[in-house]
């Protein structure tokens, strides 16, 4: 990745920043770094356009800071390092699974709900395979070690809120979860069905209802950080047509 050009007309909402460590808000739709098709849009793109001089020593080996990502349909927080020691530091914690993160998901009902209680987990091995030229996760024997809590916050007749966490982080593991339960993330373009796994422009492809609510870390310094990202109002609006509210 060539080191990102700085963009000041993109906003970023901060949820938490200090001396070494900030997590933003990442509105759905936008990616969170350069690549193709997305050279100056990029979370990282904005955040060069104010910590450059933090950002940039770090180079291309540290990501820039950028110590995970989201889906580009995906809100929530995101967290970067500022500096060297503070990203290696938070990327042993992430590698050895010791940052707790929280999402909210609204999945869709269907014939095969037994196998998503009130409180469950999945453990269900994933593995990446390539379907129409697109990299996913599908469940698989030989596949790696996945697993995925939950809880559910409220529910109708058509579809649940529910507080998941990614023990592990594999890729689009809640989606691949939740999907193989029976129970896809409202609007997901991919797992919902393998006949269609893009929609055919950006306009027309619909809200994700997942959204990466809470994060929680050992700050390089000592202490923790829990940061947390209010839901977006593309998220809400998808609640509200199920007639769900946060309040639930």
């Amino acid at each position: 990745m060539p080191i990102p050009i700085p963009n000041s007309k993109m906003r970023l909402g901060i949820v938490h920043e200090d001396a070494r460590v900030i997590v933003v808000d990442k509105a759905p739709g936008v990616v969170s770094e350069p690549g193709r098709g997305h050279a100056a849009d990029s979370v990282l793109n904005a955040l060069f356009a104010t910590r450059a001089k933090q950002l940039s020593p770090l180079g291309e080996a540290r990501d820039y800071g950028m110590l995970h990502r989201l889906d580009r349909m995906t809100s929530g927080c995101l967290c970067c390092a500022l500096d060297r020691d503070a990203y290696d530091f938070l990327r042993l914690e992430w590698e050895a699974h010791r940052v707790r993160k929280s999402y909210l998901a609204i999945v869709r009902l269907s014939r095969k709900l037994g196998e998503v209680g009130q409180v469950g987990s999945c453990d269900r091995p994933l593995a990446e395979k390539r379907v129409q030229g697109r990299l996913v996760s599908v469940v698989d024997a030989h596949g790696k070690p996945a697993s995925s809590r939950w809880r559910v916050l409220a529910r109708t007749a058509r579809a649940m809120l529910i507080e998941c966490e990614p023990v592990t982080g594999r890729l689009h593991q809640l989606r691949a979860h939740f999907a193989s339960l029976g129970a896809p993330i409202e609007g997901d373009p991919i797992y919902a069905s393998f006949e269609k796994l893009l929609p055919l422009s950006k306009a027309e492809e619909p809200p994700l209802g997942l959204h990466a609510w809470k994060l929680s870390f050992a700050h390089p310094d000592g202490g923790q950080v829990d940061a947390q990202a209010p839901p977006s109002r593309k998220f809400l609006d998808m609640l509200g047509a199920h007639g769900i509210g946060m309040d639930a």
